[in-house]
């Protein structure tokens, strides 16, 4: 299991969060999206290549305005992995 937090971003201000228990080994990285995105009660954003590359190298993964085809009344999108403490 592995743990996402999601968050909605405006002015640099998180105005929104969640906090995702994922199973990595049964689940895409388009199925992460969607769990997040339907917990912060937003759209799926459109999946780019680019969004999974950031997230694979970076562990964070930035979706804007722009990659959702509704409007959105927020910045930012953010996905990061959150690391784990023993």
């Amino acid at each position: 299991m592995i743990k996402i937090w999601g968050k909605l971003t405006v002015d640099d201000k998180v105005i929104k969060g969640v906090v995702v228990d994922i199973d990595e080994k049964s689940c895409s990285f388009f199925d992460m999206l969607q769990q997040v995105s339907h917990r912060l009660n937003i759209p799926t954003p459109v999946l780019l290549d680019k969004h999974v590359y950031d997230f694979n190298l970076f562990h964070i993964s930035v979706f804007r305005p722009d990659d959702f085809v509704e409007s959105v009344n927020f910045e930012k999108f953010v996905l990061e992995l959150m690391k784990e403490t023993n």
